[in-house]
């Protein structure tokens, strides 16, 4: 079986952990561009991501679970073949700025810089190119849409010799009415400032953000209290974190202050919250959580190397560059990762519902009908399920043609088509398909028995749902023990003594449905059983109090 990849759901994480941001001496490509409303900057030296490599980094310190190890390895090599045709075709960096504006133009701006002046076509070709392949609909398993159509940019253009690339005509009208003034020299600066790193990124903010910090920066508690607005405003220049590739793997935080004596204050917060680490590290020996990624001890000793550092005005500190640095690296990042993936399945699970939703909506627009949970023969025998009848609204015709449809699920031929399971009913999470085990298995079903959505051989009509189609649960992941083979007449059949067995989870706190009119929503274990089971009947009359919906 065929299963969905997760390779844009594996892209942030990689990229964030093991930074494709690297700093360089020469930041001519910009230099026009760094203008007063920039707040901060990244870029990228294209010549020096290794995605593999910084994928057996990430498994050799346990952030990756061994269950990803070899899919990330299969992606990575995938995704760094997409990136390498960039410094193929000439292009040397790849600066991201950010402005305030950004948010309500749709995303940040981008400048590509090439090693001649006559590559930058072919750069702005192959992103073009990369652009319409990035429009066409979102499949199941991947990333969450909006954010790469936030990051991806609208519109690629040449500029002075290099390769622009925004996300509105205004971003773009800004860009070449740029004012012909020298740009910030003290952004600049901070852009040379950052050493020899691999990898950085920087924030310096300007005038209107520092007097946002100024006046609503919060007061922090002992023994934080002398970090206010006006120290933060004032007395910090910029901010970054910088980070060298595997197989030296550190990454290193610094934070530019004004004069000394703010840099003074700096350090010795650190330290004081290196200190309170260390002791909550300590009350946590004799009951340590389950979860932690290190021992308490071993966090103690860990966070012991980690030693703020000050040069000039600088402060830095830096985690990695040797074992018991890399340990820290691991228990940072291991959440964070964990975290970000678990928010990519969820969003990829939400998607996948969705197109399941409209499937069934296109289903009752063609044929003025729900499907039925199953096809029946003359005999009133089931024959396939619902999952096959909507295939050809899902853009699977042809794999639809392939079916007997006046034969049973398990019959020699129809069989044979369990195997070809498409992405749409396959979840996303390892975990889920390790437990599912293979066989074109999913564990999304609808709800059947009597009174609900799926409680008869015909399908329901639309105006049928009395209750609402925003009312109504049109399906529901079940937990995997419940899984059921994707073309077989099989679903949740909803006990009425207790109608959360089957989708209350004990690996998680949440469960997802999709509605009659096709909003998906994540659904808490703690809902009362009394309002799941009325948003289960499409006619039951409930009054249902939409706060009681968690």
């Amino acid at each position: 079986m065929r299963y969905p990849t997760m390779k844009f759901s594996l892209t942030p994480v990689l990229l964030t952990a093991l930074a494709p941001i690297a700093w360089a001496a020469d930041h001519s490509a910009i230099t026009p561009y760094i203008t007063d409303d920039v707040l901060a900057v990244a870029f990228v030296d294209l010549d020096k991501i290794d995605l593999p490599a910084a994928v057996e980094k990430l498994a050799s310190l346990h952030v990756l679970p061994e269950p990803f190890v070899a899919e990330a390895r299969q992606n990575a090599a995938a995704l760094q073949g997409r990136y390498d045709q960039l410094p193929q075709r000439g292009a040397r960096r790849a600066y991201v700025l950010l402005r305030a504006s950004d948010v309500a133009s749709g995303g940040p701006t981008w400048v590509i810089e090439t090693a001649k002046p006559d590559d930058a076509q072919a750069v702005a070709e192959l992103l073009l190119q990369w652009r319409e392949e990035f429009k066409k609909p979102t499949p199941a398993g991947t990333s969450s849409r909006a954010f790469r159509d936030w990051v991806w940019p609208n519109k690629i253009e040449l500029l002075d010799g290099v390769v622009v690339a925004v996300s509105s005509d205004d971003q773009l009208r800004r860009l070449k009415e740029r004012p012909s003034n020298a740009p910030r020299e003290d952004a600049l600066q901070t852009l040379r400032n950052l050493g020899d790193a691999d990898a950085a990124a920087v924030v310096f903010g300007n005038a209107d953000s520092r007097r946002v910090v100024r006046e609503m920066f919060p007061p922090l508690p002992a023994p934080f209290m002398e970090i206010d607005g006006k120290l933060l405003a004032e007395g910090v220049k910029w901010g970054g974190v910088g980070v060298k590739f595997p197989p030296e793997l550190s990454v290193t935080f610094f934070v530019e202050a004004a004069e000394p004596q703010v840099t003074a204050t700096l350090q010795q917060a650190a330290e004081k919250g290196l200190a309170l680490a260390k002791g909550a590290a300590l009350a946590m020996v004799a009951n340590p959580p389950p979860d932690l990624p290190l021992s308490p001890l071993e966090m103690v000793t860990a966070l012991s190397l980690l030693e703020p550092r000050t040069e000039a005005n600088r402060l830095s500190i830096t985690l990695g560059g040797d074992n018991e640095q890399l340990a820290v690296l691991r228990a940072l990042l291991a959440p964070a990762i964990g975290a970000s993936r678990e928010a990519a399945y969820r969003n990829s699970r939400m998607n996948q519902f969705k197109q399941i939703a409209l499937g069934m909506l296109n289903h009752e627009s063609a044929r003025k009908a729900y499907p039925a949970a199953a096809s029946y023969d003359r005999d009133g025998r089931p024959l396939l399920s619902w999952r096959v009848q909507i295939l050809p609204y899902l853009e699977q015709m042809e794999l639809y043609n392939q079916f007997h449809l006046d034969e049973p699920w398990d019959s020699e031929h129809n069989r044979k088509l369990v195997e070809q399971m498409p992405d749409v009913y396959a979840d996303p999470d390892l975990a889920v398909r390790a437990a599912i085990g293979d066989g074109g298995r999913t564990t999304f079903v609808v709800p059947t028995g009597e009174g609900l959505m799926f409680g008869g051989r015909e399908g329901m009509k639309i105006r049928d749902v009395i209750d609402g189609t925003s009312n109504t649960i049109l399906a529901v992941e079940v937990v995997p023990d419940r899984a059921v083979v994707w073309t077989k007449p099989d679903d949740w059949e909803v006990d009425a003594k207790d109608v959360l067995r089957g989708v209350k989870r004990s690996d998680r706190d949440w469960f997802t449905t999709v509605w009659c009119d096709g909003h998906v929503m994540i659904l808490s274990n703690s809902i009362d059983a009394g309002v799941f089971r009325a948003l289960l009947t499409p006619a039951g009359g409930e009054v249902v109090d939409h706060a009681d919906v968690k």
